[in-house]
């Protein structure tokens, strides 16, 4: 889950390893559900890649495309929210108030690491983020550059082995 151009096709192709969702610069490219699976030596995880959720939504596009990506979030056993380093928009607080009425178990996905420079500005970033929800882990990432190893192991499988099977996640 998470606002318009996160990233968050990119962290699909790049976590099941082949190009499922459409990714480009243009927002709301993804318009439905798409489901990718990763399969790992003892467990298989599926994902699904959501619109992104968005306060402006007064078209009925934009509508439908909301309640799409609620619903995924819904029937999510894990969300996982996908935010852009070192960004906190007004959207990415819609998405995160959306996860926690839900009570879900969730991994906050930081994106886009490659693009912060100096490094370190990554770190105040990362204490705002747990300052504002309680999750599982914060998983800095790069989708694009492919690095999302951290995100497709120790935090999901842990999160798995608390629930009875790791069917669904909302990203």
């Amino acid at each position: 889950m998470g606002r318009p151009n996160v990233g968050k096709s990119t962290l699909l192709n790049a976590l099941v390893g082949h190009k499922l969702s459409i990714v480009t610069p243009r927002p709301q490219t993804t318009r439905h559900r798409i489901l990718g699976v990763l399969t790992l030596p003892q467990a298989q995880i599926a994902f699904v890649d959501t619109p992104g959720l968005h306060a402006q939504a007064g078209r009925a596009l934009n509508k439908a495309m909301n309640r799409t990506a609620s619903a995924a979030l819904e029937a999510a056993d894990v969300a996982v929210l996908v935010v852009e380093a070192p960004k906190w928009m007004p959207d990415d607080e819609l998405v995160l108030q959306r996860i926690a009425r839900t009570a879900h178990p969730a991994i906050v996905a930081v994106n886009k690491i490659d693009r912060v420079r100096p490094r370190e500005r990554l770190l105040p970033y990362l204490g705002e983020l747990a300052a504002r929800h309680a999750f599982l882990a914060m998983v800095p990432v790069s989708a694009l550059k492919a690095t999302t190893s951290r995100l497709s192991g120790t935090p999901l499988r842990r999160t798995c082995r608390c629930r009875r099977h790791c069917s669904r996640m909302a990203s």
